[in-house]
């Protein structure tokens, strides 16, 4: 599988799953029919246990938790071809994969040790998933590329996005309370959610446009 392939396919798969299953808890009338992009009216989480919907979320995100470790091992190659060596951006993409997974098989069990674990497994996913994309873009904005700036920019811009929707997150569990608090960390979580995963289409289309393959990598660590 090629390198854009790889970007493409974790932009796409949380994506359609995501949606997926809230259509399908929709449809079964156990969640509210709304848009929580704009309502907030059910959380990703909500919508995905809320239904046999979960057996799809848990396959399709622990499949995309895989393509994730390979996709940050791809990055790690792409920036040696500029002779750019980093370990801690992968490792923090690597372990924010692996906390994806933890949350999605302990989603919809019962118990505070288990709701603990989901909690630590999607707030580390979404922090250190962020983190490596904010280092990705510094790195990537060191190489002053000719080729997709404005696709760098664009990313930079995302990056800043989903760094404000972090601050408006935190000032809206200090400020507010009870059913409006969590229609507004709803909102937040499915803008945030979407942000993070179209950055992985804007490197796909980077990497296309600077026709990055395999082949590319192992001729240079050859």
């Amino acid at each position: 599988m090629q390198p854009v392939h790889t970007a493409w396919l974790v932009f796409l798969i949380p994506l359609l799953i995501v949606h997926a299953v809230w259509l399908w808890s929709t449809g079964l009338g156990v969640i509210d029919q709304c848009l929580p992009y704009w309502s907030g009216c059910v959380s990703i989480s909500k919508a995905a246990r809320s239904s046999d919907a979960l057996f799809l979320f848990r396959a399709g995100t622990i499949l995309n938790a895989a393509l994730l470790i390979h996709f940050w091992l791809l990055v790690r190659q792409w920036l040696a071809l500029y002779q750019v060596r980093t370990l801690a951006l992968p490792i923090l993409g690597i372990i924010a994969a692996l906390f994806l997974v933890l949350y999605a098989n302990f989603l919809g069990t019962q118990g505070e040790f288990y709701q603990l674990l989901r909690r630590y497994g999607v707030t580390i996913y979404f922090a250190f998933t962020v983190l490596a994309q904010m280092l990705l873009v510094r790195q990537i904005l060191h190489l002053r590329l000719k080729v997709g700036a404005h696709l760098v920019q664009i990313k930079l811009w995302l990056c800043v996005w989903l760094l404000a929707l972090g601050i408006i997150s935190v000032l809206c569990n200090a400020l507010l309370e009870g059913d409006t608090k969590d229609r507004w960390e709803n909102i937040i979580e499915w803008h945030f959610a979407l942000g993070m995963n179209s950055y992985f289409l804007l490197i796909a289309l980077l990497w296309k446009k600077l026709g990055f393959h395999t082949r590319a990598a192992q001729n240079h660590n050859q």
